[in-house]
């Protein structure tokens, strides 16, 4: 992953500003839409259902999480951004994390503050870029100085947890190792725009590790055949959403702010019932 994201770090020298944000929608609307494209099918494996309407009244389930998130944006834009990053940041301290600790109260709170580590590692490096996106949904103009409290904040509360289970031995990992990744996400963050540094983290470090353990966990190994059968499990869902999202882009693409604002809602609407159906995946 470290030679996939330096190598995503030096295309960038070579594409302007449009194209490399073409390149990160495809990304985006590829890997990091396939990877929650299988939600149903993970769904009906971990409740361990085979009943022929399980299909529909999922379905119908799914589609409501999603229509109540859009509404939640619609009439309270602060809150509903907040609990998105919270829980996108709970998602990607999750998938990175799970494999090493036990479940807890406390792992839920150690997962959230890793995932807003590198929200706001993000959003710090690109303060000038962010705080206009979060205005137009919110109203609300944080500057650099909000981002870099936060970051300080979630990492502090992350180590002090990790030295706890470290102390209480109930963590084995290579923390210097993960340390060193936060600064590759640094080095990345700070050089690449806003939208290039946060496919290559997006796809590179999270939708394609996931797709792998979804992978894993539907058919028991990564193979050809077991990625061609995630693929085509997932290809309706993703189709629709593919389609949507690049009508958005050949509408507002020339108004990057506006359409990264209006991105932000199509990932929340589709984030939400995935953290849910993963959740419930790494449970199982």
């Amino acid at each position: 992953m470290i030679v996939a994201t330096f190598f995503s770090l030096w295309l960038s020298v070579y594409f302007d500003v449009q194209a490399e944000a073409f390149l990160s929608y495809f990304l985006i609307f590829t890997f990091g839409i396939f990877h929650g494209s299988n939600d149903l099918k993970l769904i009906q494996q971990t409740s361990g259902s085979s009943k022929k309407n399980f299909f529909l009244r999922a379905l119908i389930s799914y589609v409501t999480v999603i229509a109540l998130t859009v509404a939640f944006f619609s009439f309270f834009p602060v809150l509903a951004l907040g609990f998105f990053v919270l829980a996108s940041s709970y998602h990607f301290g999750e998938q990175h994390w799970a494999q090493y600790t036990e479940r807890s109260l406390l792992a839920y709170v150690f997962y959230t503050c890793y995932g807003m580590v590198i929200f706001f590692l993000l959003f710090y490096c690109q303060a000038d870029a962010v705080t206009p996106i979060i205005y137009e949904i919110t109203g609300i103009n944080l500057q650099a100085d909000h981002y870099l409290y936060t970051l300080a904040s979630s990492f502090g509360i992350f180590m002090l947890i990790y030295f706890w289970w470290l102390w209480k031995r109930k963590i084995k990992v290579n923390m210097i190792k993960e340390l060193f990744f936060l600064l590759v996400f640094f080095i990345v963050f700070k050089t690449a725009s806003l939208i290039w540094a946060f496919s290559i983290y997006f796809v590179i470090w999270h939708s394609i590790p996931s797709l792998m353990d979804q992978t894993r966990f539907l058919y028991g190994k990564i193979s050809k055949a077991s990625l061609l059968s995630y693929f085509r499990t997932s290809f309706i869902y993703w189709i629709f959403s593919m389609i949507g999202l690049a009508g958005l882009y050949y509408l507002f693409h020339d108004k990057q702010g506006l359409f990264l604002s209006i991105l932000i809602y199509f990932l929340a609407a589709i984030t939400f019932p995935h953290v849910i159906v993963m959740n419930r995946l790494n449970r199982s």
